[in-house]
Order: C-alpha cells, then structure tokens, then sequence
C-alpha cells in the first residue's frame, strides 16, 4: 500500500505539471494518444497475461515459469504487430482525410504502445514471482518519478513550450528503460534469460493458449476500457480540450479508489489459494472484510477532495476550472465502484471469465452510448452523469451475479461498516 500510494501521489504530482505545461488542448491530445495507446497494450497479449498470472500463482518453479512467460510473449507479440501496423494505418488515414487532430493521437499511441506492452507482462510475471510491492515499485515510482525529474529539468534550462509529442516521446523511452533495467536484474533476470532461450512453443502451443486466454480479454480489456475508453468518447463527441478537462477530474476522482487497486492485485493469489482448496468460508470473509476496508477508505479521501477541489484552478489555472465541476459525479461513482470492494479478482479466480466476459458485451456499449448520448446533449457535464448511471448499472449486475453463481456477498459487512463509520464521526 505504501508503494502504491507513493506512486500515485507521484503520478498526481506528475501528471498535474504535464497539464500545466501543455494546457488543456495540448494535454487532451496527449491524454487521447496515451488512452488509446493503454487500451492496445492490454488487449495486445488476448488474456494469456491473466492466464500466465494464474499458473505462476499455483507453480513458481523457473522449469514452468520460463516456458510459460515465453509463450506468454510469442502470442503478445505476434497481435502487437497487429495493432501496431493498425494504429499506424489509422494515423496515415486521419491525415489525408480528417480530423488532423486524431492522427497526431494515433502516432501518439503508436509509439507509446510497444513499452506499454512490455511493462504490463513484467508487471503480471512479477506479481505472484517477486510480490507486488516489488511488482509495481518500477512503474508506479521509477517512471514518473524521473517524468517529473526531466519536466522539470525542461522547465528550468528551456524556454521552448512542452509539446505533446514530446510528452510523450519522453514518457515512452522512460518506459522502456525502466523495464529493461529491472526485467534483467534480481529474480526475473535467470527466469527471463531461460525464457528467452525456450524452443518449445509451437503453433499447437500458441493455438491453445490464445484459446484459454480468449475468456480472459475482457477481464483484462474491460475495465481499461471503461477507463482509457472515456476519454476518447468525450473527445470525439465534445474537443480535446474538453477531454482534458474530464481526464484530470477522473484522475482526481480516482483518488478514493486506490485502496481497490492494492487490494486487488494483493487478493489474486490469496483468494485463489482459498477458492481452489475448497475453503469458502475463509473466502467469503475475505471478500467482505475487503469491501469494508476499500469504502471506509474511499469515504474518507472523497470527503477530502470535494473540500479541497477549489485548490485546483488555483494550481492549474483559471482555464482549468471546469474540473471542479466534475467531481461530484465522478466520486460518486468511484464510491460506487469501492462499495462492492474487489469483484474483478473475484471473478477472476473463481472461473468466472465468461460471465465477466458476456457482461462487458453488453455493459461497454451502454456505457459508451451513454456517454457519447449525454455528451452531446450536455457536453462534458453530461459525460459526467452518464459515467456515474454506468458504473451504477454495472455494480448492480456484478454483485448481482457473483451472489447467484458463487454466494459471495461482495459488499462490506455491516457490522464492521457501522464499527467504523462510529469512529470515523468520533
């Protein structure tokens, strides 16, 4: 949690000078870019990252883990060359025949995608192989610490303006620096080397595994979706400006959440281990307490931030006032998203891709179609609300779900609830 904290508190730091710099039309380009880029790089692997996750989690001997993150890779690699030439192919296309504006995005994207990718599959080697403090420590302190160390470099001993291509030009070759200094090095270092020399991956073996990953897509997909997808709806039915604008109060907003995140990545092995050796007991408790834990908190840091939200015109500038705005809806639904506590690893590890799956398809056009629909009746404001009766519509159906099909009460307990909301008003 400490890890976690820290590196959200430094991509809050970072990311609030990047949109200082660039201003809002500048920023929305590049926000848009690195949204669409996000998206890629987690479909690109087709759900064999949350397959390879799930065995290394059951079996962390170098004589598995190396064939299985090797074929994790092949089958990665093979639809990044997909996506990448298809990114590349949009950019070309936006430039003869409009809008101009998206084909800096999708060159923006493209060259975002490849270190993004990368990372992720470190990210999902790492977990069950080195913890997840270790885990997440290169991406969530490295990267944009030495962001915001070079911003601010530039700001001292440049007059030139920060651009978005240039943003992003330095976010990516971080990215990449940092992966390759810490996948060749401690644990993963012999792992990955024996990955690299693995012969046994086959077209058979590719075949199978994109099969058993297929489930997984929108598992992995769909919350990136729900995420990085927003901001590319709100840019295409209002501006990029606009986008700006709802991005940064999303990332504010997205603040109450982070205890969701932590205890999620944290619960994949555990609740697994349960959940496999038939100890349901020990699992339903763990669900609840996480729920509690996760809204207690959430309550606090949104009380917090509405407080505190006139702060944000004052450090961003006057142009940026239309965050404010914003927040109320966007903490209610990240309030919403807490109140349930961790569905995605409980749905995860308990077999129940397909319904999590079968959901997105129906969830992530509502949710699209209401925010395209709202925008455009209301502008961003409108995005806003539609955000908000999407995550409530998809809560209901989550928790509605896992209860029918796995008895699992994915909300907090009440009795640890009132417990702690008594102390929270003493």
């Amino acid at each position: 949690m400490v890890v976690r904290v820290l590196g959200l508190l430094m991509m809050f730091v970072c990311t609030t000078l990047t949109a200082r710099l660039l201003g809002p039309a500048e920023y929305g380009t590049y926000n848009t870019g690195l949204s669409l880029a996000i998206v890629l790089a987690t479909l690109a692997p087709l759900g064999t990252d949350r397959v390879l996750v799930k065995h290394l989690s059951l079996n962390q001997s170098p004589e598995v883990a190396a064939p299985e993150i090797a074929l994790t890779h092949w089958c990665t690699l093979l639809m990044s060359g997909v996506l990448l030439a298809g990114c590349l192919l949009g950019a070309v296309l936006f430039q003869r025949v409009g809008p101009h504006a998206w084909s800096q995005a999708a060159s923006l994207a493209a060259i975002l995608f490849v270190p993004l990718t990368l990372t992720y599959l470190r990210q999902w080697v790492a977990i069950p192989l080195v913890g997840t403090r270790r885990a997440l420590m290169p991406e969530q302190i490295l990267i944009p610490g030495l962001t915001l160390f070079l911003l601010t470099a530039m700001v001292l001993l440049t007059t030139r303006p920060l651009t978005a291509s240039t943003a992003t030009v330095i976010v990516s070759v971080l990215t990449f620096v940092v992966w390759g200094g810490t996948t060749y090095r401690g644990v993963l270092r012999p792992i990955y080397l024996q990955a690299l020399q693995d012969r046994s991956t086959g077209a058979g073996s590719l075949q199978q595994r994109v099969t058993a990953g297929l489930p997984f897509v929108f598992v992995a997909v769909g919350s990136i979706v729900c995420q990085r997808g927003i901001p590319l709806v709100v840019s295409a039915s209002c501006s990029f400006s606009d986008t700006a604008y709802f991005s940064y109060a999303m990332l504010v907003a997205g603040l109450p959440s982070l205890p969701l995140g932590i205890v999620g990545l944290t619960l994949i092995p555990r609740f697994a281990r349960h959940y496999h050796n038939g100890r349901m007991e020990e699992s339903r408790r763990l669900a609840r307490n996480a729920s509690t834990l996760i809204f207690l908190i959430a309550v606090v840091l949104s009380a917090g931030l509405l407080i505190t939200a006139p702060l944000i015109p004052m450090i961003l500038g006057a142009e940026w006032r239309a965050v404010t705005t914003l927040l109320p809806a966007l903490l209610l639904a990240s309030l919403v998203d807490c109140l349930t506590g961790p569905t995605v690893p409980v749905m995860q590890t308990t077999g129940m891709e397909r319904t999590y799956s079968g959901l997105f398809l129906v969830y992530i056009p509502v949710q699209l179609l209401l925010l395209y629909g709202l925008s455009q009746w209301a502008g961003v404001q409108g995005a806003a609300v539609a955000y908000l009766l999407g995550r409530c519509l998809w809560n209901l159906m989550v928790t509605t779900l896992i209860y029918r099909q796995r008895s699992l009460v994915m909300l907090p307990a009440r009795a640890s609830l009132r417990e702690g909301l008594s102390r929270l008003r003493r």
